[in-house]
């Protein structure tokens, strides 16, 4: 793999302190891309089949990542597919956010990059992946920073990156809390002038 070629570089609380360039215009890891924000996470798992002698060809690259991340809870491991649906999609170029790892390709040179994509909505105010153990690939798991150098931990098999906060999502109160407190206040107004039009006896009189 390509950890000892990463070690040679500066971590501090997994963020990168230079730009990662070890491998020219090939990709030995998978990239995947974290986004947690309003209750939602989201995870882009992306493979370089033309350039990661590991994946022998466009399947092998779809099967590695689907499966070389699972999500660690309080109870264990759960594997995506448990989360949320995966959509593929092909690509013929990396997240201009990502990590600078590498060079671009020749001009002429075709680029396909395969992604694997989960979204899902959670109560939990806290994520963390893992790479299950007896799997081949290493994951750069790694955040954007908003105009910032990326925020990337390379892992390898049986590890789990760090914590990654899940911002809660906006209260917004459902559609059946909202009848409710509208009939109730017209119910209060209907009630009040109910009272207030109801005729005293003796009133007037004199």
């Amino acid at each position: 793999m390509i950890r000892g070629a990463v070690q040679c570089m500066l971590f501090a609380g997994g963020a990168v302190l230079a730009p990662l360039s070890v491998l020219g215009h090939g990709c030995e890891f998978l990239l995947a891309r974290v986004d947690a924000a309003a209750g939602r996470v989201r995870l882009e798992v992306t493979a370089d089949p033309a350039g990661n002698p590991l994946l022998a060809d466009e399947a092998a690259a779809a099967e590695a990542v689907q499966a070389s991340l699972q999500v660690r809870t309080g109870s264990g491991l759960r594997t995506l597919a448990e989360l949320a649906p995966v959509r593929i999609e092909a690509r013929d170029r990396w997240d201009p956010e990502a990590p600078a790892f590498q060079s671009p390709p020749a001009a002429d040179t075709p680029h396909r990059l395969l992604t694997a994509v989960w979204e899902w909505q959670t109560d939990q105010e806290q994520v963390a992946f893992a790479v299950p153990r007896g799997n081949l690939h290493d994951v750069l798991l790694w955040r954007p920073a908003g105009g910032e150098p990326a925020r990337w931990t390379l892992l390898i098999e049986g590890e789990t990156g760090p914590v990654i906060a899940v911002p809660p999502a906006a209260f917004s109160p459902p559609g059946w809390l909202l009848l409710g407190l509208g009939l109730a206040g017209l119910t209060g107004v209907w009630l009040r002038c109910r009272g207030g039009c109801r005729t005293i006896p003796g009133a007037g009189a004199g």
